[in-house]
């Protein structure tokens, strides 16, 4: 699944929609151009996004235009990651590790 999908979706009658409706506006805030992230940056900095892929916790640090999200290890990492992945393939997202 693309992550502008994922982000465009209707979750809000879903048990975890209060979740999932959180990492949809994190993930948006993601996807925006480089000046409106510059811009946002320090409203954004308290707001992290973790998720569950593979049985192990990441934290998201970012989404891709060929649809794909970032999960870093590391979660005081702010930039890069160690894997790409198919937002699908993710679950149980969250502000908390």
């Amino acid at each position: 699944m693309h992550v502008d999908d994922f982000i465009d979706g209707s979750y809000a009658d879903q048990k975890t929609g209060s979740k999932l409706t959180y990492a949809r506006w994190v993930l948006n805030h993601f996807r925006l151009s480089a000046s409106l992230k510059s811009d946002f940056r320090q409203f954004m900095k308290d707001h992290k996004l973790f998720c569950t892929w593979k049985g192990k916790r990441y934290r998201c640090t970012g989404a891709s235009r060929m649809g794909d999200v970032w999960l870093a290890e590391n979660f005081d990492r702010e930039h890069g990651y160690d894997h790409r992945v198919d937002v699908a393939e993710c679950e149980d997202w969250g502000a908390q590790p």
